[in-house]
Formats: C-alpha cells, sequence, structure tokens
C-alpha cells in the first residue's frame, strides 16, 4: 500500500465520482458544498478534481500556516510539486520602514506570479493574507522579466545596466537574492525566481552557458537552456503602474476551493482595517520632506472586493464555516481518534475491527520499524501487525466507515507536533556565511603557530629568488612585520577568542610565545593526565551488563513526541552498547538547548530500571530537579515506577520517605540536587548514574560524584557545546556523544528584528497571555532593570509582572524562578540568567532588548528558552535603529533570525560557545589560555599533548589502539611564481580564502574538484593556477613520508629529514623504506647535512615542477608499497 494506491481506492468512492461530475458542471457563481472530508481529505478530492478538470484550481484558506499544511499534503498526494504552486504572505508588517525580513517569501511570490503569467494549469494554494498583499499587473510582470537564452547576442555589461537599473545590487560575490556580480565574461544574478542564483558565461558578446550554482559554495549545480530574471516584484515601484490579486492572473472560469469561507472575507476586512490603522500612524510619524506612502486601498485587499472576486466564480466550499452551496456532496468521514500514546487501546481497535482496512503513515522507517513491532508484528520472521504501515506523511488521518477504511498518521498517535514537508528549495540568506565567518580583513588579529599573535595587514606582492610570489602581511608588537608565504597558510589561523575579547600582540625575537606554548602544553597533559588516569581505571574495573531492550523499551521510545534526530539516535544506541557491557559505562553526552539530551537520558535510565536497577539524576539546583521530575513523570508514567524528587524544596518527612525507599529499593529513580550525594543517603541497588551540567557543581560535590562512580555506569549531560575537535582530542579519554541537530518536527521559532517599539511590546505580551502563555523579556542591565520592568507594567498593567536578576539573593531568585515555572505570573523581565537550563514550557514569547549588544552565540541560547512544545513561539530582537546598526551587527542579528530552525547552520557562528564548552570541560584555567595563544593553536597543543601521553606514559593502556604521532605539517617551495593573478580574482580577501582553501586540500579528488570550482567561478585558469595546485599536491604527499620541508629549485629536489632530536625518525619503517625507494628509483641523489644541520636528501636533474610532483608522488608509492609488503611479509 502507498499513498497513489489510496489515492486510487479513494477515487473509487460513489463521493469522489459525484464531486467529479459536479466539478465539471459547476458555472461561474454556482458553488458545490463539500462536506464529511475530515483530516488531509481534502487534499485527495483537490488532486482527484485537478486530474479531472486539468486545472487551473485555486485553493484559498484563512491562515497561511493552514495553507502550507494543505500545500505539503496535496504534493504528497500528487507524488511531486510540479503541479503545485504556492503563494505566501511576504511576512512584512503593514508600514513598518524598519523591518527586516526574510528574502525567500518575495522569492516565492515573484517566481509565482511569473508562472501564473505563463499560464499555470496547476493547483495554486494561497492564504487571504497573501491574496490580501496587492501585486503588479501581468503585463509588468512580463515587462520587467528579463529571459536569456543560450546563444544569445548580448554584452554582459549591457545587461548588468538593465538589472542595475532594477534595483539589483552589484557586489562582489553573490549570496541573496537582488545581488548580481559581474568577473570578466561571468555574470552571477540572484533573480527573485527559482531555487537557485543563476551564472550566466559569455563567450564575447554570445551567452555560451547557463548554470545554476549554490550561493553557500558558489559551485555550479547544473546546467539550464533559459534563465528567467525577475526582479523583486513585490518592490512599490512595480504597483505604481496599476495593482491587481494574485485571482486576476487566473480566467474567471477557474475553480476556487474555499476553505471556511465565512471567515475569508472577514479575515480579509481585518488585515485591511490593520493596515490603514499603520498608515495614519505612519503618516502621522513621518517627516515633512519624506514620500508620503501609498495609500491603503493601493496595497491591500478589502473584504468587500475579495467577495465580489469569489461569487464571480465557480467555488468548492470546504469546512465546517462555510454555509450552503448550490450542489452539495457529502462523504461522512471522521477525524482520527485521539489516542494520547495508548498503544494497548489502539491494538485492542485493531483487534477488534476485523473488517477496516487499517493504514498508518509513518514519518520514517525507524518510526515504521518500532509501530511494526509494537502492533503485533515481527521483524524477524516477517510476520505483519494488523495495520498496514507505509513511510508516508500527511498531516491529518482520518476514517470512511463505509468504505471500511482508517487511515491514521504516527505523529497523531503520540500527540507529536507535525511539520509541513519543506519544499525542495534552497533558502535564500542574508545571514553570516562561512566564507564570511572565516575571512580575514586587515585589522584582525592572527596567530601564526611558530610566531605567535599579530595583526593581519592584507596580502602583499614580494619578489623571492627573482620570483613574483604573494605573501601574508603581519604586524607584531612595535610594528614589527613578517610575511607569510600563501604556501604556509596552514600555519596561520583567524585568532578566535571569547567574543570582544582583544589579545595580547606577541614580540617576535623574544622567545616568549614559545614559552606560552610550552607553559600550556604543560598544563594541558596534566588535564590530559587526569583523565586517561580515570579511563585506564575504568577499563580495569567490573561494572553490570545490562539485558537486550525489552517490549516495554520500544514502546516507551515509541511514544517520544518528537523523531528522533540522527545524532540522538547514534548516543542512544552508543549508550546501550556501553551500558550492555561489563566495563562501567562513562559517556559526555553534548547538545545544545532543546536538543534531546532528556530524552537520551529518560532512556538509558527506562532501560537500567527494566533491569531492576535504580537510577539517580544529579543536577546542580532545585529549579532544574524539579524541571526534570516532571519530565520523567510524564515519559514514564505509563509504567509501573516511582520516580522521587530529593531536594530542599522537598519537605522533611517527605525526604526521609525518598530516602527509605532509596534504601529498600521501592524509589526506582531519584532526581535532585547534591542532597542526592549526602552520607545519609544509600541506594539499595544503583545502576546508572546521570549527572546534568556538572561543570556547574563545587569541588567538594564533583569529588563526591566522583567517589560514587567507579563501578556504576555514569552519564553526563551537558548544553554548553563541546567542539567536535575536542572530541577527536580526547577520543579515548572519554567516550562522547555530540548532539547537534535540533528534533525534526519541532515548530521553529518566528524570529524578528524591530526598532524598539512600546506598542509591539504590548502587542506582543498580550497575544501571549490573552492564548494562556508566558513571556520572557530580557534586559541584560541590572542596573535600569526595574525601571524596564515599571515600563512593562505600564504598557500591560493588567498582566502579572516580575523581575530577576544575577545579583538577588540566591533564594529569592530561585523562588522567583519556581514562580514563573508554576505560572504564578505572565512575564518574567530578567537578565541572561534564562540563558541556559531553564525549561518553562509555557513560555513561547521572548523579547530581547537591546539585541545589538549581545552576541551571536548568547541569542540562540536565549531563543532556545522558547519553542520547547507544539504552540507557536516568538522571538523579538529589538535595537534602538536598524539603519544605526554596523553591518557585523545587521548580519549577526539576520543569522539568527534566518537560523529560526536552530542547528547545523549555528555551528557557524557559535565559536563563543565552543570556548566556553573547552573552559568548561576542561577547567576554568584552560579558559585563560584559550585566550592567549586562541582556540585553534590551543587545540594543536591539545592534540600534540594528549598524543604524546599516549604515545609514550599510557601506550600500555591504549596498546589496542594506534597511537603514532600524526606527521608534522610540511613546508612545500617552488621556484616558480607563487600567486592567483589579481586579473583571474580580483578581490583579495576572496585571493585569501582561495589561499586558506588550498592549504586545507588533501586528497587527488579534492585538488581536482578545486580546479572545477575555479573554472566555474572565474573562468579558465592561468598557468600560475597549476602552480599553486602541484604544491597543494606535494603537501600530502610529504606529509605521508612525514617530511617537514620539500624544495624544488635549480632543477633539484630536496627533501628535509626530520631531526633526530625531534623525531625518531630514523628508526621508522617509514625512513628505511624511503631510503630503498631511492635507491631503486633510478634517479641520482645526495644525502647532505645543510649549514644549520639538518640532513636532505637532494634529488638531481628535475627540469619541471610537473617532474619534481611525479618524482615525489613515485617515492610515495614505492615507499608505502614496500612498508606493506614487510607488513604482509610479517
Amino acid at each position: 500500500m502507498t499513498l497513489s494506491d489510496l489515492r486510487t481506492t479513494l477515487a473509487a468512492l460513489p463521493f469522489f465520482a459525484q464531486v467529479r461530475e459536479e466539478t465539471k458542471g459547476l458555472a461561474p457563481s454556482q458553488s458545490l458544498r463539500i462536506k464529511g472530508t475530515a483530516g488531509s481529505l481534502p487534499a485527495f478530492v483537490l488532486a482527484d478534481v485537478l486530474e479531472q478538470t486539468g486545472g487551473p484550481i485555486v485553493a484559498l484558506l484563512a491562515e497561511s500556516e493552514s495553507a502550507d499544511y494543505l500545500r505539503s499534503d496535496l504534493e504528497q498526494v500528487l507524488g511531486s510539486d510540479d503541479r503545485i504552486l504556492f503563494l505566501p504572505p511576504t511576512g512584512h508588517d503593514p508600514y513598518d520602514p524598519e523591518q527586516l525580513s526574510d528574502t525567500l517569501p518575495l522569492v516565492q511570490r515573484a517566481d509565482a506570479l511569473g508562472r501564473l503569467r505563463d499560464g499555470f494549469d496547476g493547483l495554486l494554494v494561497t492564504s487571504v493574507e497573501a491574496i490580501s498583499e496587492l501585486v503588479p499587473l501581468p503585463e509588468t510582470v512580463s515587462d520587467e522579466t528579463l529571459t536569456v537564452r543560450i546563444g544569445e547576442e548580448v554584452a554582459p555589461e549591457d545587461l548588468m545596466d538593465r538589472l542595475t537599473g532594477q534595483s539589483f545590487e552589484l557586489v562582489e560575490f553573490v549570496s541573496e537574492p537582488g545581488e548580481l556580480a559581474l568577473r570578466g565574461g561571468i555574470l552571477d544574478v540572484y533573480p527573485f525566481a527559482g531555487g537557485y542564483p543563476i551564472r550566466l558565461e559569455f563567450f564575447g558578446d554570445e551567452v555560451d552557458q547557463i548554470r545554476e550554482f549554490d550561493p553557500q559554495t558558489q559551485r555550479s549545480v547544473s546546467r539550464l537552456e533559459t534563465a528567467r530574471l525577475v526582479p523583486n516584484l513585490g518592490a512599490e515601484r512595480y504597483t505604481e503602474g496599476g495593482h491587481v490579486t494574485a485571482l486576476d492572473y487566473l480566467p474567471t472560469s477557474t475553480p476556487l476551493a474555499l476553505f471556511d469561507s465565512q471567515r475569508l472575507v472577514e479575515s480579509a476586512q481585518e488585515r485591511f482595517e490593520t493596515a490603514s490603522a499603520a498608515y495614519v500612524q505612519r503618516v502621522a510619524e513621518a517627516d515633512a520632506e519624506d514620500d508620503p506612502p501609498h495609500a491603503p486601498e493601493e496595497r491591500y485587499l478589502t473584504g468587500d472586493t475579495l467577495s465580489a472576486l469569489i461569487d464571480a466564480r465557480p467555488t468548492l466550499l470546504f469546512g465546517t464555516f462555510s454555509g450552503e452551496g448550490d450542489l452539495t456532496a457529502e462523504l461522512k468521514a471522521t477525524p482520527q481518534p485521539s489516542y494520547n500514546g495508548d498503544l494497548k487501546r489502539l491494538r485492542a481497535d485493531l483487534g477488534s475491527r476485523m473488517s477496516t482496512q487499517f493504514v498508518v503513515l509513518c514519518d520514517s522507517g525507524s518510526q515504521k520499524n518500532r509501530l511494526w513491532e509494537l502492533l503485533g508484528g515481527d521483524l524477524e520472521t516477517g510476520k505483519p501487525p494488523p495495520a498496514d504501515l507505509i513511510v508516508e506523511s500527511l498531516h491529518e488521518g482520518f476514517e470512511i466507515p463505509e468504505a471500511s477504511l482508517a487511515v491514521y498518521t504516527d505523529h497523531q498517535l503520540f500527540d507529536r507536533y507535525h511539520r509541513p514537508t519543506a519544499r525542495k528549495r534552497k533558502k535564500a540568506r542574508g545571514g553570516l556565511s562561512l566564507r564570511e565567518v572565516k575571512s580575514l580583513r586587515p585589522g584582525d588579529f592572527v596567530v601564526h603557530v611558530d610566531y605567535g599573535i599579530g595583526k593581519f595587514a592584507g596580502l602583499q606582492t614580494i619578489t623571492v629568488r627573482e620570483q613574483t610570489q604573494e605573501a601574508v602581511r603581519l604586524i607584531f608588537q612595535g610594528n614589527d612585520e613578517l610575511f607569510v608565504n600563501v604556501t604556509a597558510l596552514h600555519k596561520l589561523h583567524k585568532y578566535t577568542g571569547k567574543e570582544g575579547h582583544q589579545p595580547k600582540l606577541t614580540k617576535l625575537g623574544t622567545g616568549a610565545w614559545d614559552r606560552l606554548k610550552a607553559r600550556t602544553k604543560k598544563r594541558v597533559k596534566d588535564i590530559a593526565r587526569d583523565l586517561i588516569q580515570i579511563y585506564a581505571k575504568r577499563r580495569a574495573s567490573q561494572g553490570y551488563a545490562f539485558k537486550a531492550d525489552t517490549i516495554w523499551q520500544r514502546e516507551l521510545e515509541a511514544s517520544f513526541a518528537f523523531e528522533e534526530t540522527p545524532d540522538q539516535a547514534t548516543a542512544i544506541d552508543a549508550i546501550k552498547e556501553d551500558m550492555q557491557q561489563a566495563i562501567p559505562m562513562d559517556r559526555l553526552v553534548c547538545g545544545d538547548v532543546g536538543f534531546g539530551k532528556t530524552e537520551v537520558a529518560i532512556r538509558a535510565a527506562f532501560k537500567a530500571i527494566q533491569d531492576g536497577k535504580q537510577v539517580a539524576v544529579v543536577v546542580p539546583t532545585t529549579v532544574l530537579a524539579r524541571q526534570h521530575t516532571e519530565t520523567f513523570i510524564k515519559r514514564m508514567g505509563r509504567f509501573p515506577i516511582h520516580i522521587a524528587q530529593l531536594s530542599r524544596f522537598v519537605d522533611k518527612a517527605a525526604q526521609k520517605e525518598v530516602i527509605a525507599g532509596l534504601a529498600d529499593g521501592t524509589v526506582d529513580v531519584v532526581i535532585g540536587t547534591q542532597r542526592v550525594l549526602s552520607k545519609d543517603v544509600a541506594f539499595k541497588d544503583l545502576g546508572l548514574l546521570i549527572v546534568d551540567e556538572e561543570q556547574r557543581f563545587g569541588v567538594g560535590a564533583k569529588e563526591k560524584l566522583r567517589k560514587l562512580r567507579p563501578n556504576v555506569d555514569t552519564l553526563t549531560l551537558t548544553a554548553t557545546p563541546i567542539p567536535r575537535t575536542l572530541q577527536f582530542s580526547l577520543l579515548g579519554a572519554r567516550d562522547l556523544s555530540l548532539i547537534q541537530t535540533p528534533p525534526a518536527n519541532r515548530q521553529p521559532v518566528i524570529t524578528e528584528i524591530h526598532t524598539f517599539d512600546r506598542d509591539l511590546i504590548r502587542d506582543a505580551i498580550l497575544y501571549e497571555v490573552h492564548r494562556g502563555g508566558q513571556v520572557f523579556f530580557i534586559h541584560n542591565r541590572v542596573q535600569t532593570i526595574d525601571e524596564m520592568a515599571a515600563m512593562v507594567r505600564a504598557l500591560a498593567p493588567d498582566v502579572r509582572i516580575r523581575a530577576a536578576h544575577g545579583q538577588m539573593p540566591p533564594a529569592t531568585l530561585e523562588k522567583t524562578m519556581m514562580d514563573f515555572m508554576d505560572h504564578k505570573f505572565d512575564v518574567l523581565v530578567s537578565t541572561t540568567i534564562v540563558e541556559s537550563g531553564l525549561d518553562v514550557s509555557n513560555a513561547n514569547t521572548i523579547i530581547v532588548n537591546h539585541a545589538e549588544r549581545h552576541g551571536l552565540a548568547d541569542l540562540h541560547q536565549l531563543r532556545g528558552r522558547v519553542g520547547r512544545n507544539d504552540q507557536k513561539a516568538f522571538c523579538y530582537l529589538l535595537v534602538p535603529s536598524v539603519h544605526s546598526l554596523t553591518k557585523e551587527a545587521r548580519q549577526r542579528l539576520q543569522a539568527v533570525e534566518e537560523f529560526s530552525d536552530l542547528g547545523s547552520g549555528f555551528n557557524l557562528s557559535m565559536r563563543d560557545l565552543d570556548i566556553r564548552g573547552a573552559g568548561n570541560m576542561l577547567g576554568a584555567e584552560q579558559s585563560g589560555f584559550i585566550e592567549d595563544v586562541g582556540f585553534e593553536t590551543y587545540h594543536k597543543i591539545l592534540d600534540e599533548a594528549v598524543q604524546e601521553l599516549r604515545h609514550e606514559e599510557f601506550a600500555d593502556v591504549f596498546a589496542d589502539q594506534d597511537t603514532a604521532p600524526p606527521p608534522p605539517e610540511p613546508t612545500v617551495d617552488v621556484e616558480d611564481d607563487v600567486f592567483i593573478p589579481t586579473t583571474y580574482v580580483s578581490n583579495p580577501v576572496e585571493r585569501l580564502n582561495l589561499y586558506r582553501r588550498l592549504s586545507d586540500l588533501d586528497t587527488t579528488e579534492e585538488i581536482d574538484a578545486f580546479r572545477a570550482e575555479l573554472t566555474d567561478r572565474f573562468g579558465p585558469a592561468p598557468h600560475e593556477i597549476d602552480t599553486l595546485l602541484r604544491l597543494a599536491a606535494m603537501r600530502p604527499q610529504a606529509m605521508r613520508l612525514r617530511l617537514p620541508r620539500v624544495v624544488w629549485m635549480n632543477q633539484r629536489l630536496f627533501l628535509t629529514i626530520p631531526e633526530p632530536a625531534d623525531d625518531p625518525y630514523f628508526h621508522t619503517r617509514i625512513f628505511h623504506a624511503l631510503l630503498e625507494a631511492l635507491n631503486t628509483s633510478g634517479t641520482r641523489y645526495v644525502m647532505k647535512e645543510s649549514r644549520s644541520g639538518k640532513l636532505r636528501a637532494i634529488l638531481q636533474d628535475i627540469p619541471s615542477l610537473e617532474a619534481a610532483q611525479a618524482h615525489l608522488g613515485t617515492l610515495v608509492e614505492t615507499t608505502e608499497a614496500l612498508i606493506d609488503s614487510e607488513a604482509t611479509e610479517a
């Protein structure tokens, strides 16, 4: 059974035949009332009508969100989005000139108008909010849309002039709609149409190639024959020649499918009145010299106009509030019943209704497998459950008694939020890209691994041995200069410390940098040594091996309110594997706010309880103890498990009861603060210890935790991201699981940037409070927080408001937080103390005052406080004036606004949190070292320290693992011009980025891909690029031979051998195999000691760089083949 089969089954019902027949003969102004189409059935009805009539059809709903769900359902039912067109609202508040907004809806709207003008014959799905915004005349869209074809004669400069006349902005590199860039014979344009920007390659004045490209990587993704270059049709200039609604683009014979038609006209009129009020206010506030805004009648649809548009067209009426039609068709379907995760009742229904065909739509393959077993099937034997399980997604299930058919969705079975499927389009973005995060600009602090911290002073062309090279110029303390060859950029990093921290410049030639690195390495080694000793002790001790999962475990996991992410699934599997071994588990689970760490802990705890073991969950605050207790009870409530809380907020009598229950085994799970670690608390059989945010405990508590741990499985949770590189550094010292992606079906937080506006604050608070929710208002100044709270009280006098900040007495602060959790008041005006840890699922609006003063990491953490349930959540970032923001501040805020889904995109901008994470994991002193030497250098030192310990002091502990230290980073110099010509890439920032990327290339495949990218973006590569790419290929070759330096000059190839003092290289198999490879290579060579005492192999008669690369490659292959043959013989 598939959705296609289901559609065929439904189409055969008499109701569907009637709808097809009636629709065919429906005259303008005639209506067909369609009753009894519960759940997602309207999508099946409309898909059937579309096939019957051939289109076009319009589906009009009151709300944009409902329209998106219908769009998603239709795409699933039809099997593609080819015949579905979605027209969203712009998302602009009427007459708000300061609002920064997402460009994606603008692209979708311009795209939709272009397709409607071209005679679209599918199904347009839209909302009243979307069609209320008037659009240009169809002929304006035709006139302003530029279609370019391969072979067409047009000068790139003329095309650029035409586009800049349409308000396209000329930039260096295109990254968002409305931008264009000209580089030689290549013109990049990001139109307001399609999913990708367009790259036009010219041969003279002829369009030679048209490609789509990814704005993030700047790489081409597909070829086209033609391209539509559409400007921002939402700009006011395009409606000056006349305005219409999107419906006016279609013939009046087009059927309108109206959902709750009585609400549509009211909704349009309400929106028009809101716009009119905003217009009046805007006119009153405008300066005399400002151009007057367009009147509401020229920008928005009135209720009467919409009513007239509807009356002139044939209509299909869906929904309860649609009145009576001229004709009626009724199905008598019912909504999917609510089971609230009660699978026992579902199994009973499946067993008792044998004549009904049950279909369950599963959001993923893993959920299908889980339900297969939970509903009575057996995956191993292939025995099916009493329902068809298919991996498809619809918004809502339904039952059709007359057809003996029940179609259920798994997310409704477990009361999960369901997100509409995303359209397969690239999201336009204007925030920070990886390129911008890594870009160096003059004045930026940089770290050279060998020389220390300096300031970047740009690229400079220099002459070395009569060869032209481009070098990076650095300024150190006392204005000392250093030029770094572009082939040695792997030794150079942009300095990253805590946001806003200014490092101290290094004095060259004093040895201070080497001393600082040595001091850092010594302390890092001490910490790493402690970690490895704990690891060794754990490996030697005996723990308890838990049994495999039970049916109850699978039932608990199937009832999870979100679809688990791949990261979560990997973490859960790793934990179960650890628990099922006799070695005590010690795993750290690191994941961002709201990414599902608690669920991972709940599953581990449940597994331990299944084996009759007790579980202790230790948290740093009473607030967290309370939160976790509520979550555990909510998740495990259907099972016979006793969960208790132990903290100073629990009265003495109850505490005694809990302690007695732990001693006699009647309490299965205890969740508490350090009280759990007290001497009077003893467990009958503790099997699992879960520690949340261990870095927030004091020294004494940490010591008690350590004593509790030796033979008990331990799971530690932290919300502060631990950088991935740190995971590799400590590999083997502590098991780490990273959860870096949010639950896929969690609602994104609607994020908007606004100028500080009392009316907006009042409206946001009242909207949230009236729907029963609560509000965080963040004002990060203790001195003025009471004034801000007073202002908020004056704006909303009937709302309960309290203030909180970190300088309050701890007991008072704790009580305020508890009261907020208990909904004893509505608005919490506070500093950023709520940044992490506080989970108030009823709080779904957060307002951040002076958002421009917060770093990306802080804003991200703050927004994570809301959107924790299935309610739509809002985050308002308030700034003094959008126009007064620096470009960096604006980009930072836009990045937050656009990454509303949290998760991976934010990794670009979370260095500040990475640094906090490293400090929390390795101790506060380490944060100081990170600031002294920079994040990347610190990591390099940490890597070296851990490798040295594993190779030397703890070789026996890691005997079963490869402990060979990584090869040194080699330097490659050549007698040739080494630079990217400015005639090829004129932008110095981009040249530097390309040099940086070149220094990171490791394989032939990567080098070939890089060459292809350069040709794609900048045209055919000149000779100098060949030189750079050969250098890039020689660096990993040198690394494989563990050579610190390779030089080609005067037709000789110099291979520098590592010094014995630094590396026991002369005793390695590589050295002996390399000597043999040299002796059998047929090339003349000599071994010589240089003036500085370094031993070098010098290969003679190497006429070209190409020959040098080939010789080095042959040496690598021969050396590695000799090592492999020795290993085989051994």
